[in-house]
C-alpha cells in the first residue's frame, strides 16, 4: 500500500518539509543545505527543525516515501515523475512516448554553454512544476509528492544520488508536500488537472499493463505520455482565447480536504494575484523566487524609499529594531499582494527544543513557493471592539513563482487549512520595504 511515509517511516496522511538553504544559522555551525523544518498530519507540536537531513542515508520522510517506488517489485505499482528540469542522468528510454529524446550537442548550433553538452534539453513551455504521482492498483492507494527542487529524482544512479537528494540542490531553500490520496480515482482527478493545466515535463514513468488509453485509467495514461505545449504568449491568447484555470477539491486518505488551484500557460494572468487570492477570498503573503519584477517594484525616488507610495492598506511592524512595511504598489498605482522578502526562524525550535535564533535568510536564497492567508486584524479592521480574524489558516504550497516570465507556463498550488502549520509559517516570514 502506497502512502506518504513520515520522518519515522510510518504511514501518515500527509507531511510538509521546508529545506533550509546552505550557510545560514550560527557562524560556528552553518547549515549544510540538507536540514529541514518538518510538519505532518495530526501533529500537536509546532513546525520545528527535524533531526534528519535530506540525503543523509536511509532516513527522513522524503527518503522513506520515494523508497517505496525504488524498491518496488510489484507489477501493479506505477508512477509518473515530472520536473521542469530533467535529471542529468536521464536516458532516451526515460522520455515519454510523445517526446523525442534530445540532448545538447557540442556544436555551434546547440548549447552555447559547454557545461550543458550531453545533458537533456528542457522545454521552456512545459509547466513550471515538479513532483511524483504514484499509485498501487492492487491496494487502491496513491500518493502525490509536489516540490520545488530541480532535476529530481535522479535515475540510474548508485543510491539514487545520495539517498534521493543531490548535492547540487543544497544551495537554496526548497519546499515539499506529500499527501496520501483517498484512492487511485483521486490520483486520476489530479492527473487530469496536471495534463490540462500544468502540462508538465514528464520522464521516467512506470505504468502497469492495465493502464492504457482505453482503460478506466485513461487520465493517468494521458499524463504519462507527456506533451509539448505551443509557444504561449499574449498573441497566442488573443488568437485562441484564455484557457480557464482549474479548482479541484480532493481528499487525503483520512478524508482531509485539499484544493488544487491550477492554470495553464494559455491563461496568461498573474497566478497569485489573479487566481489564488481571489479564489480563496483572502489576502496572501507569498514567498517565491525573485519577486519584485519590472511590474512590481518597491516604491523609491532617487534611490530612497517613498513611504507615501506604499499600498493604501500598508501597515508597519517592528522586529529586532527594524521596521517592516507590509504592502507595496504596482506600476500604475495598482495594489499588489504582500511579498515576503526575509525568513527568520527565531520563533521556532529544533527537535530538542533549542531556539533557532541565528537561522535567517533573504528571499535570494529561497527557491520555495508558499503562501499563507493574512489575519484581518493586521489590516487594521476592528469589529465589535475586538480584532476579528477571518479566513485564517490557509496554507498554499505551490509550483509557481511571482515572475512575469511564468505567466506563459502552467502550474498550481495545493491549498488547505492547517492552523498550527499556518502559525509556524506566519511567525517566520518578514516583509521588508527596504531594497535588498
Amino acid at each position: 500500500m502506497l502512502s506518504a511515509q513520515s520522518d519515522l517511516n510510518e504511514k501518515i496522511d500527509w507531511w510538509f518539509v521546508y529545506k533550509l538553504p546552505k550557510s545560514c544559522g550560527p557562524k560556528h555551525n552553518p547549515t549544510t543545505g540538507r536540514e529541514y523544518l518538518y510538519f505532518q498530519s495530526d501533529q500537536k507540536t509546532p513546525l520545528s527543525l527535524s533531526k534528519n537531513k535530506l540525503g543523509d542515508g536511509p532516513s527522513g520522510a522524503l527518503y522513506h516515501t520515494l523508497d517505496q517506488l525504488f524498491t518496488s517489485q510489484t507489477p501493479n505499482v506505477g508512477w509518473i515523475h515530472y520536473n521542469d528540469e530533467y535529471p542529468d542522468s536521464i536516458q532516451p528510454a526515460d522520455f515519454p512516448n510523445n517526446i523525442p529524446a534530445k540532448f545538447h550537442r557540442q556544436s555551434k548550433n546547440e548549447s552555447a554553454n559547454k557545461n550543458d553538452h550531453g545533458k537533456p534539453v528542457n522545454h521552456d513551455f512545459n509547466g513550471h512544476c515538479k513532483g511524483t504521482l504514484a499509485f498501487d492498483l492492487d491496494t487502491n492507494s496513491a500518493f502525490w509528492l509536489s516540490h520545488s527542487t530541480p532535476r529530481i529524482p535522479g535515475l540510474h544512479l548508485a543510491n539514487e544520488e545520495a539517498s534521493f537528494y543531490p548535492q547540487y540542490a543544497d544551495q537554496y531553500a526548497q519546499t515539499f508536500i506529500c499527501i496520501s490520496l483517498a484512492d487511485v480515482s483521486t490520483a486520476q482527478q489530479i492527473a487530469k488537472v496536471l495534463t490540462a493545466q500544468h502540462q508538465p515535463q514528464v520522464f521516467g514513468c512506470k505504468l502497469p499493463n492495465s493502464v492504457t488509453e482505453d482503460s478506466k485509467f485513461t487520465d493517468l495514461w494521458k499524463l504519462a505520455q507527456g506533451s509539448l505545449p505551443p509557444t504561449y504568449s499574449k498573441k497566442y491568447v488573443e488568437k485562441h482565447g484564455k484557457k480557464p484555470p482549474a479548482d479541484l477539491t480532493f481528499y487525503a486518505n483520512s478524508g482531509k480536504s485539499f484544493r488544487l488551484l491550477a492554470k495553464s500557460g494559455a491563461w496568461f494572468d498573474d497566478f497569485w494575484i489573479d487566481l489564488v487570492g481571489p479564489t480563496l477570498e483572502v489576502d496572501l503573503r507569498i514567498e517565491t523566487w525573485r519577486r519584485l519584477t519590472k511590474t512590481a517594484l518597491l516604491p523609491t525616488k532617487d534611490g530612497q524609499e517613498v513611504i507615501d507610495d506604499y499600498g493604501k492598506q500598508d501597515f508597519i511592524t517592528t522586529y529586532k529594531g527594524r521596521q517592516y512595511h507590509h504592502e507595496f504598489t504596482e506600476l500604475k498605482d495598482k495594489d499588489i499582494i504582500d511579498e515576503i522578502t526575509n525568513i527568520d526562524l527565531q520563533m521556532l525550535t529544533d527537535h530538542q527544543g533549542n531556539q533557532l535564533t541565528e537561522y535567517h535568510w533573504s528571499y535570494t536564497k529561497d527557491h520555495a513557493k508558499w503562501a499563507i492567508s493574512e489575519e484581518t486584524s493586521e489590516r487594521g479592521e476592528k469589529e465589535n471592539d475586538h480584532w476579528e480574524p477571518t479566513q485564517l489558516s490557509w496554507v498554499c504550497i505551490a509550483d509557481m513563482n511571482r515572475m512575469t516570465s511564468q505567466e506563459k507556463r502552467g502550474g498550481g498550488a495545493i491549498c488547505f487549512h492547517e492552523p498550527l502549520l499556518w502559525q509556524g509559517l506566519n511567525e517566520i516570514e518578514r516583509i521588508s520595504g527596504k531594497i535588498t
